[in-house]
């Protein structure tokens, strides 16, 4: 990465954090804190990082399958805001659980594959916290007109 590159990546970081920051938060919203590790606004391209979160866990030790999911849709949740500013009600989901995710400090990524008037199509990812992939998901948002 060149660093121009590394430049407008961070300069999209602090701009989507700072737009996330001055957003209502839900009360659900506590559940699944993040920082922002990496974005390209323009594209609706982010990855996040999930602090650990004890309670997401099921008898095996590992990430509920659920609770997964609601991770998968802070990510297509996010991406969405990202490129269209706007937030997008999520009206399907299908994943793949590929691994157990493993209990602990995780990443994701989501991005936008196409964004319509009416609906929004997103694809998004989850790693465990030993860094392997766990969830690979797509999704469809409502875009409000």
């Amino acid at each position: 990465m060149s660093q121009n590159e590394h430049h407008r990546e961070t300069d999209a970081v602090a701009e989507l954090s700072t737009l996330l920051a001055a957003q209502p938060k839900a009360a659900c919203a506590s559940l699944t804190s993040f920082e922002v590790v990496a974005a390209d606004l323009g594209a609706g391209f982010v990855r996040l990082r999930f602090a650990e979160q004890p309670a997401f866990s099921n008898h095996y030790g590992n990430i509920q399958g659920g609770l997964g999911m609601a991770l998968i849709d802070v990510l297509a949740s996010v991406a969405a805001y990202a490129k269209l500013r706007q937030w997008c009600p999520t009206v399907e989901m299908k994943a793949l659980f590929v691994a157990p995710a493993k209990l602990g400090q995780c990443e994701g990524e989501a991005r936008v594959i196409k964004a319509g008037k009416t609906f929004a199509f997103l694809e998004a990812q989850l790693w465990g916290a030993d860094g392997e992939l766990a969830i690979h998901a797509t999704a469809t948002v409502s875009v409000k007109a």
